[in-house]
């Protein structure tokens, strides 16, 4: 059994790898970086594939999944929700790519439509067959329909847990981290020697802000990712009981419509219902600067600030001394979120200002901490190889020391390419 590391090693962002088992070839997620220029895994020749595995939707896990369809008839397994919202963003991406960013795909929409066509749905907690190898889907609490994946073959197994957040959401419940006897886990180590603060605290905090800033009459601008991030956030305002208007805009309007459809995906299907029927929704220009000039929080795209329509409202927002931007996502370097976060300055008619109205970023991660991941390895049973992704160099480094000091376990944080057999 070999596994190849074709992205998301020593790094976050296009998670991509190969698993050779039971003389077949999978491919589990084929991410793309967004940044300038964009960065895609490794090539692997799609005539060898045998199948693809989707954890969840994200274009970092998703993104480059419809290069394998150039030519080739690849099946692609994933939940409903993920096959819908990879459907959403892949299509936005292109859109994008072609007639804003002007950066090359790899593929345009009939690759898309050739990728729905090969998709086959499994259902959370299901277990189906590739050929001889037998594969499982757990909940990974990372986002509706996002799943870790148990992969047995070869009398071995394999647990690939894509992002996952063994805590309670709102939107959705804590990832299921008991795997039993492993002989491969593949994780990620996003943060993997830092820990979150409690996460009621940060609801707490965060609603108190919201309050603070749109009692006093100012707006409150949420740049969130549309999948996940922004139906979370709205789903706190409400559970906390907050009383002014709460605007969404952008493609986390598709994305409500998508998780309407998969009740059954989330953690509080009620809350989320009680949330959407509250909902003030922007969709047009009318609409957008009422609600700029209406004490309120409005929840818009892209997370990182790259993009999206949270460029249209930034400069109105952030530069009135009574309203106030919260960041709520992890901020990549480069992105024009970390020099917000960093600089409190944004870009405005193509030149950096300092922003005037209030700042504050909160820790509204969906992604395992520390302790939580420790948590899950101190559940294996077993001798495992732990392979830690999906973080930054020092992040996946510390990781792997750990395990290797308090375990005994074999642990690699790989870099780009590296060939793992077990």
């Amino acid at each position: 059994m070999k596994l190849t590391t074709l992205g998301a090693s020593r790094e976050v962002g296009r998670s991509a790898f190969l698993l050779e088992i039971e003389n077949k070839k999978i491919i589990l997620d084929y991410g793309v970086q967004i940044r300038h220029p964009m960065k895609w895994p490794l090539h692997v020749n799609p005539k060898e594939i045998d199948a693809i595995i989707l954890s969840h939707a994200h274009l970092d896990h998703s993104g480059g999944v419809p290069s394998f369809y150039l030519s080739n008839d690849i099946k692609t397994y994933c939940t409903k929700p993920t096959a819908q919202i990879c459907d959403l963003l892949i299509d936005d991406f292109i859109n994008l790519s072609n007639d804003v960013t002007k950066q090359y795909l790899p593929y345009q929409h009939q690759e898309l439509e050739k990728m729905k066509e090969s998709i086959v749905d499994i259902g959370m907690n299901s277990e189906f067959n590739i050929g001889d190898i037998k594969v499982n889907f757990v909940n990974a609490g990372h986002m509706p329909g996002s799943v870790s994946v148990s992969i047995e073959g070869e009398g071995k197994r394999v647990v690939y847990t894509g992002d996952i957040n063994s805590s309670d959401q709102n939107l959705v419940k804590g990832a299921d981290t008991k795997y039993g006897e492993v002989d491969l886990l593949i994780t990620e180590a996003t943060y993997g020697v830092n820990d979150h603060p409690d996460r009621e605290d940060v609801e707490e905090e965060f609603v108190s802000f919201a309050k603070d800033v749109t009692e006093r009459g100012g707006t409150l601008l949420v740049p969130a990712f549309a999948v996940g991030r922004s139906q979370e956030i709205a789903c706190v305002l409400k559970s906390h009981n907050y009383s002014l208007p709460v605007a969404m805009d952008g493609m986390a309007l598709k994305t409500n419509r998508i998780l309407l459809e998969n009740l059954e995906f989330l953690g509080d299907s009620e809350l989320f219902k009680q949330m959407i029927n509250g909902l003030t929704e922007a969709k047009n220009w009318k609409q957008r600067k009422e609600i700029m000039n209406t004490p309120g929080v409005i929840i818009v795209p892209a997370g990182m600030m790259v993009g999206g329509l949270s460029s249209y409202y930034k400069g109105s927002i952030a530069m009135n001394e009574k309203n106030a931007i919260s960041l709520v996502s992890y901020q990549a370097e480069g992105t024009p979120g970390r020099t917000l976060l960093e600089k409190k300055m944004i870009k405005v008619d193509g030149k950096l200002k300092k922003i005037k109205g209030k700042f504050e970023h909160f820790n509204f991660s969906s992604h395992s901490g520390s302790k939580q991941l420790f948590e899950m390895i101190d559940g294996i049973k077993g001798n495992p190889t732990i392979v830690a992704v999906h973080g930054e160099e020092e992040q996946a480094t510390s990781f792997v020391q750990k395990v290797q000091k308090d375990y005994g376990y074999d642990a690699i944080a790989p870099v780009l390419g590296d060939k793992i057999i077990i």
